[in-house]
C-alpha cells in the first residue's frame, strides 16, 4: 500500500501479487483484497477471478481516493484456489495493513508560552536570565573573548569604550496538549465542532515540537488515549496517528480531574499545560484552579459552537440558549486562572493565536 500514511487529498494505492509456486496449472483462482464499505476503487479492482501456470504471477491493483481523517483496515487478502469440479479449496490470508490519514497541521506562530519551568535546552521561550537569545536583555563593558558581532557601536562611541549587547537566554519547556471530545451536547454541528478542535491539536503540537518543546498529548472522552511528552519528527507522526483515531463522544470521567491527574504524572510541576475544549464541562474551571495553584501555565484554546441554521422545535432553541449561557458562566470562570483563547468558525487559528499574551493567573483557593 502506497502511502500508509497521508494529510488526505492523494490516492492510495493497494498492490497486491500472487505466484503460483505448484507444478501444476491452477485453473480457478480467487483473489480478494477487503475493503471497508467507505472506500470505492476508482482504477482497477479489489477482487479478481484468474488462472496461473506453474510460476506465473498474478498481479491485483487498486487505487481510490484518501478518505478521510481516520484509521482504515485495508485487508486482509484473501487467497483461493479450487479445482474445476469444486473437490478441494486452498485459502491462504495476508494480514490486513492499516491506513492512517492524519490531520493535516496548519502552519501557525502560535501564542506566547510563559511557563514557569523551563529546560536547559535552546529553545524559543525567554527565560529571563542571561544567554544566547534574540531578546535585548543589557549592556555592559566588552570583555577579551566577547563575539565582536555583538559590540554596540552606538553605546561604545557614547562611553567611549566598548560595549557589548547582552540577551535574554531562550528555554524549551514540557508542554501537554489535551483535546477534550465532547461535544455531544451539538448534534447537528458535532462534526465540525470536533474537526476543528482535533486540527487545533494537530496544529499546535506541531509548532511546538517545531520550536523544540517536548510535548505530550491526551484525548479525553468517551475514548481516552495518551502519548508522553517526547520530541522530534518520529513523536509527531505518534501523535498525528493517535489524532487520526479520535472520536467524539460523552466522557465517563470529568476534564478537569483527567487533565489533574496525568499532569502530575506525565510533566515536571509549573510546565504549561494546553487544553482544546468547546468548555461545555462546567467542572473545568475548578481543575484550571487547581491546576494554577499547582503553578501550571494554562491555555484553552475553545473552537465556538457555530448556532444552528434554524430550530425544529421552540423547545431547541431554548435548549441551546439554556447550553450557551451555562458556557459563557464557565469561560468567565474559567479566564480567572487561564489565558482563554475563543476561535469562531471560519476564522484561521493562527490569527487568533498571534494575538494571545498569556496572562498571570490569579489563584483563588
Amino acid at each position: 500500500m502506497t502511502p500508509n500514511e497521508t494529510f488526505g487529498g492523494e490516492d492510495i494505492l493497494v498492490e497486491s501479487e500472487v505466484r503460483n509456486e505448484t507444478r501444476k496449472r491452477l485453473a480457478n483462482v480467487e483473489i480478494h483484497e477487503l475493503l471497508l464499505n467507505e472506500i470505492n476503487p476508482e482504477k482497477g479492482a479489489n477482487h479478481i477471478h484468474a488462472s496461473a501456470r506453474p510460476g506465473e504471477k498474478i498481479s491485483l491493483v487498486c487505487e481510490f481516493p484518501s478518505p478521510g481523517r481516520g484509521l482504515y483496515t485495508i485487508g486482509p487478502l484473501i487467497v483461493r484456489a479450487r479445482d474445476p469440479y469444486g473437490f478441494y479449496l486452498k485459502e491462504e490470508r495476508l494480514e490486513a495493513e492499516i491506513l492512517s490519514v492524519m490531520p493535516r497541521p496548519e502552519r501557525i506562530k502560535g501564542a506566547q508560552l510563559r511557563p514557569r519551568y523551563l529546560g536547559p535546552w535552546p529553545g524559543s521561550i525567554p527565560s529571563k536570565t542571561l544567554g544566547i537569545g534574540t531578546e535585548f536583555y543589557s549592556i555592559r563593558e566588552y570583555l577579551p573573548g566577547d563575539d565582536p558581532k555583538r559590540i554596540n557601536w552606538k553605546a561604545s562611541a557614547r562611553y567611549n569604550e566598548l560595549i557589548v549587547n547582552e540577551f535574554e537566554a531562550e528555554r524549551v519547556t514540557d508542554i501537554m496538549v489535551v483535546l477534550d471530545t465532547d461535544v455531544t451536547f451539538f448534534e447537528t454541528a458535532e462534526a465540525e465542532l470536533f474537526e476543528r478542535g482535533v486540527r487545533a491539536a494537530a496544529s499546535l503540537t506541531s509548532l511546538y515540537l517545531r520550536q523544540g518543546n517536548r510535548v505530550g498529548l491526551v484525548l479525553q472522552g468517551e475514548e481516552r488515549g495518551s502519548v508522553p511528552a517526547a520530541f522530534g519528527k518520529r513523536h509527531e507522526r505518534r501523535i498525528l496517528y493517535l489524532l487520526a483515531a479520535a472520536r467524539p463522544g460523552r466522557a465517563a470521567v470529568s476534564t478537569s480531574y483527567v487533565v489533574s491527574l496525568l499532569a502530575r504524572r506525565m510533566l515536571p510541576s509549573r510546565s504549561q499545560i494546553v487544553i482544546i475544549s468547546p468548555l461545555l464541562d462546567p467542572d473545568i474551571a475548578k481543575g484550571a484552579r487547581e491546576l494554577a495553584a499547582a503553578g501550571y501555565s494554562l491555555i484553552i484554546v475553545s473552537p465556538t459552537p457555530s448556532p444552528p441554521s434554524k430550530f425544529e422545535f421552540e423547545t431547541e432553541e431554548i435548549a441551546y440558549k439554556m447550553i450557551m449561557l451555562e458556557r459563557a458562566n464557565t469561560v468567565l470562570a474559567v479566564e480567572k486562572t487561564a489565558t482563554v483563547v475563543h476561535w469562531p468558525a471560519g476564522v484561521l487559528l493562527s490569527s487568533r493565536l498571534a494575538k494571545v499574551r498569556q496572562i498571570r493567573p490569579i489563584v483563588l483557593v
